[in-house]
């Protein structure tokens, strides 16, 4: 601060007399109505790049998210026989409670090997294991 910018302000002098220094001034804010007719306007979402990047990709999860959704009850309904059912004759049966994979497999064709059968009914169903639940719809081959 130079001697002109210091002779501009007013000054109080410290208790050594040596050093100005600028006095404080209090300043008070403008009376202001007690009643106030609106809400401050918020600003508007501002969102950066990344997050622009990462809205689309959620967006993007959200959308093959329903669709798999979609799909997967879709083939739950569908009762269409199986891609590789051609040539075979072929029967769809309810699991019954207590059932299993062999009684089934049994049941639908007596005359060939059990064995055989299950992994027919395995392939024709795109099982997972062997297990089987009561109400559960299967394709099998018929004798």
């Amino acid at each position: 601060m130079n001697a002109m910018q210091a002779a501009a302000l007013p000054a109080y002098r410290t208790e050594d007399d040596t050093q100005l220094r600028p006095a404080l001034r209090v300043v008070r804010p403008a009376a202001t109505s007690c009643v106030t007719t609106s809400q401050p306007a918020a600003a508007p979402l501002r969102l950066t790049r990344r997050g622009r990047i990462v809205v689309a990709g959620l967006a993007v999860l959200l959308l093959t998210v329903l669709s798999l959704v979609i799909a997967g009850a879709a083939q739950a309904t569908s009762h269409a026989a199986p891609r590789g059912a051609a040539g075979t004759s072929l029967g769809q049966v309810v699991v019954r409670p207590g059932q299993s994979l062999w009684s089934v497999a049994e049941n639908a064709d007596p005359d060939a090997d059990t064995r055989l059968v299950i992994q027919q009914i395995v392939q024709l169903n795109a099982l997972s294991g062997d297990t089987v639940f009561a109400g559960q719809r299967l394709w099998v081959p018929r004798s």
